[in-house]
């Protein structure tokens, strides 16, 4: 919540250092709801994104492995399956956004001083659902699906250093 506020106040309107926002955070209580005023719009985009980021990319995983490199894994470089992984956490990445995109844009808009107060129905029928789901989504796309087959990929190249392989196949 504080991160969220530090982001979307103008600048010079709301402190920036940790100590400060969480400073002024408490002393606005009322107004912001905090500590556990934004969970719920949070754990609305964290549940989802979480679900859809373990989900999709085994998914992905398992079909890059029966569709696109259909003889068995083992007979694939090391290079080329992690080349599956990170494509595979990739396209989860890009489910991931969308499916989060909506919540996280609710989340942002809660912090800015000209929705102080409003609940989350009426900051989405204000800003719109089409907005809500695809303004800054294409940024969005890029970054978390970037991120993403990069964590994937980080992850496989360590299973592969320590002899336990990369992820799926046959």
């Amino acid at each position: 919540m504080i991160k969220v506020k530090v982001q979307t106040s103008p600048h010079g309107t709301f402190p920036t250092a940790f100590g400060s926002a969480l400073a002024a955070m408490s002393a606005q209580r009322a107004e912001t709801r905090f500590p556990f005023g934004s969970l719920v719009p949070l754990w609305s985009r964290q549940i989802p994104y979480t679900v859809a980021k373990f989900y999709f990319f085994e998914k992905c995983v398992q079909l890059f492995y029966t569709h696109v490199f259909t003889q068995p894994k083992e007979t694939y470089s090391k290079l080329t399956q992690l080349g599956v992984t990170f494509a595979s956490g990739y396209s989860a990445g890009v489910i991931c956004a969308i499916v989060s995109h909506p919540a996280d844009s609710i989340v942002s808009q809660m912090g800015k001083a000209a929705n102080k107060g409003k609940s989350f129905g009426q900051i989405a029928s204000e800003v719109g659902v089409v907005n809500l789901c695809t303004k800054g989504l294409g940024t969005r796309v890029l970054m978390i699906g970037t991120l993403t087959g990069l964590q994937w990929w980080i992850y496989d190249t360590f299973k592969t250093v320590m002899g336990l392989g990369t992820t799926g196949g046959k």
